[in-house]
């Protein structure tokens, strides 16, 4: 830090210390903290002129900190033309660092949001979705608003490369480069693991500098790319947060992207093999009405409170030509009585979940249940990111990844002996995309997160909280259980006392869906009672941490249409897993006094071979 910035941070310290009465006794200093504004406001001015990062590992700021005092309640974040309103005054901290000093090859987005008045003395970490390209202005407003200081970034993938949350690379590029990362280990590896990690460290100094002091806890909350960003950084960073929120991590990410062209490929293999929405519809109500209610929950609400457990087989709604059959295969029908059986195989092959030519599993299937079929509008162009949104792809969903690691002249079909027959993927494939060199390690090492030696994250004292949906339709329900299943076999019966997971039933992808889905993870409509432990997962999670009271359930809401203004629909807890929420047989079956956590009936956990999973 340079003497002139190093004397006006100092200047800062003193007279915030000395007008909020910390210092006291001199009548001649009345004129100072006269001319000071009540508010931090003039912190903020000054603190560009005060900020000097100490970053690691030769990282560097490119350009100097933008820093905005933001005092109207409105925001508009750059590149949209839409304000986030109800904001309280805050000073904004826009970085550009790389990881490396080298601008051409690393750049990473960072803000800091600082709330200028009833700061809660917590640091609040927050993480992305999908390919990132773009800081989060949502995950920043929430937490703003709930009195953090608040931090989130871009990942690396969005200066260099152009990318968006659900593209970042390809043949043509679509806007940025061909192929997206590829031939670019230290973006690769920012995106892994470091761009969270220096948005870490810079994002604490920040704090310290605006406020004098440093956040007396730090804590991290994401969801998706953002749950695999709060697993690396237990695993790689274990002393940055002192308690985790992970909502459904893609920990797995390697393999959870290569199990995308695995189900375009059942769902393409011909042209009586597309799921359409009213085949989904048929097999969806078919699913709810076979195992709906035999499972805790109650028959016809729409979800499956043990979806693990049901075994419903999609072959027996193949037509069997009799005159009534009403096929599933126009897209555009109302509703439909059948199935054609490469339709039914490649539902099964979905729940069942990819393998290798050596039929090993690669990565869970979805949960019977996730199938629910939500149109494509001009509204709403990518459903709830299920099978009705990935089929409708020129190629699988999410392949960007696999372009970083073999380049622009991939195809998706490459992963098949035979694209027409999906029954395995080769395992050469595989293998080829885990080994590529990524610097001084692979790609599987720069990008998964899927170690279960959480020894010094327990150590230090931190915790971590897993929650995923049952009925995700990206990444499998299974996913999290896969995880927490590997914690518990290195671990023992002490998980529970640093690591605990709640399931959803009836939640989709980190929100939305028919069941209870709001509690207060990333992305969700916020919780009727937001900062009590009961019912808002961020809130469990620091009173675990600060009181050492450990969360056994926590109350999820449906918000009538999931809009909190028309009102609750109806509420269900969520149990600390294997336990689930079972009805007591009396009572408001939309209270959730109404219902117990109890042990679950033993699922069909389908987990990956040891050689591809956690």
């Amino acid at each position: 830090m340079s003497k002139k910035a190093l004397g006006l941070a100092v200047a800062i310290l003193i007279r915030r210390r000395i007008c909020s009465g910390l210092i006291s006794g001199a009548l001649g200093l009345i004129a100072l903290c006269a001319g000071a504004s009540p508010s931090l406001a003039s912190q903020c001015s000054e603190l560009a002129g005060a900020l000097s990062l100490q970053l690691e590992n030769g990282a560097a700021l490119v350009g100097p900190a933008t820093v905005q005092d933001i005092t109207s309640g409105s925001y508009t974040p750059v590149g949209s033309t839409t304000p986030i309103t109800g904001l309280p005054p805050f000073c904004r901290v826009a970085l550009d660092i790389s990881s490396t000093g080298d601008a051409t090859q690393s750049q990473i987005l960072v803000e800091v949001w600082l709330p200028e008045s009833g700061w809660n003395g917590r640091y609040l970490g927050t993480g992305n979705g999908g390919f990132a390209g773009a800081i989060s202005p949502t995950a920043l407003a929430g937490g703003l608003r709930e009195g953090y200081a608040v931090a989130n970034t871009d990942l690396g993938t969005g200066v260099l490369y152009k990318c968006n949350g659900l593209y970042c690379g390809g043949r043509s590029g679509l806007g940025g480069p061909p192929a997206g990362l590829n031939g670019h280990p230290d973006s690769i590896k920012d995106f892994g693991y470091r761009a969270t990690h220096l948005m870490t460290v810079a994002a604490k100094q920040v704090v310290t500098a605006f406020y004098g002091n440093p956040a007396h806890h730090s804590y991290f909350a994401g969801c998706s790319t953002g749950g695999q960003q709060s697993l690396m950084e237990a695993q790689r960073f274990p002393e940055d947060y002192n308690g985790i929120l992970a909502g459904a991590p893609a920990y797995d990410r390697t393999h959870l992207h290569m199990a995308g062209p695995w189900f375009y490929a059942w769902t393409h293999a011909s042209t009586s093999s597309l799921l359409t929405v009213p085949a989904l519809s048929l097999i969806n109500d078919s699913v709810l009405q076979k195992c709906g209610g035999h499972d805790g929950g109650l028959a016809g609400e729409g979800f499956l409170t043990q979806p693990a457990a049901c075994r419903f087989d999609a072959r027996v709604l193949q037509c069997t030509g009799a005159a009534t059959d009403v096929p599933c295969a126009d897209p555009t029908a109302t509703s439909c009585t059948c199935l054609a059986p490469e339709q039914a195989a490649a539902m099964n092959a979905i729940w069942h979940g990819p393998v290798d030519d050596r039929d090993r599993q690669l990565q869970p299937g979805l949960l019977r249940s996730s199938e629910t079929p939500v149109p494509l509008t001009a509204a709403n162009p990518f459903g709830n990111l299920g099978l009705v949104f990935g089929q409708s792809l020129a190629e699988p969903p999410y392949d960007g990844l696999i372009y970083w690691a073999l380049g622009p002249d991939w195809k998706w079909q490459d992963f098949f002996a035979d694209a027409t027959e999906p029954a395995a993927m080769l395992s050469s494939e595989i293998r080829a995309i885990d080994t590529t060199p990524v610097g001084d390690m692979s790609f599987a090492q720069a990008l998964n997160a899927t170690s279960a030696d959480l020894s010094v994250y327990r150590d230090s004292g931190s915790k971590l909280m897993l929650y995923q949906g049952w009925a995700d339709p990206l990444i499998p329900g299974y996913a999290a259980v896969d995880y927490w299943q590997a914690l518990r076999r290195n671990e023992g019966g002490k998980l529970a006392d640093y690591v605990r997971l709640f399931m959803a039933p009836g939640m989709w992808h980190c929100s939305g869906g028919p069941g209870a889905n709001a509690f207060g993870g990333a992305g969700q409509g916020i919780s009727p009672k937001p900062g009590d432990p009961t019912d808002d997962a961020l809130a469990a999670l620091t009173n675990w941490v600060e009181n050492g009271l450990a969360p056994t359930k926590i109350i999820a809401t449906k918000y009538v249409k999931d809009v909190p203004a028309q009102g609750i629909a109806f509420q269900r807890p969520l149990c600390q897993y294997p336990r689930h929420a079972a009805y007591r047989g009396s009572g408001d079956p939309n209270d959730p006094a109404s219902f117990d956590c109890v042990r679950g009936e033993g699922d069909l956990i389908i987990a990956p071979a040891p050689i591809y999973g956690p």
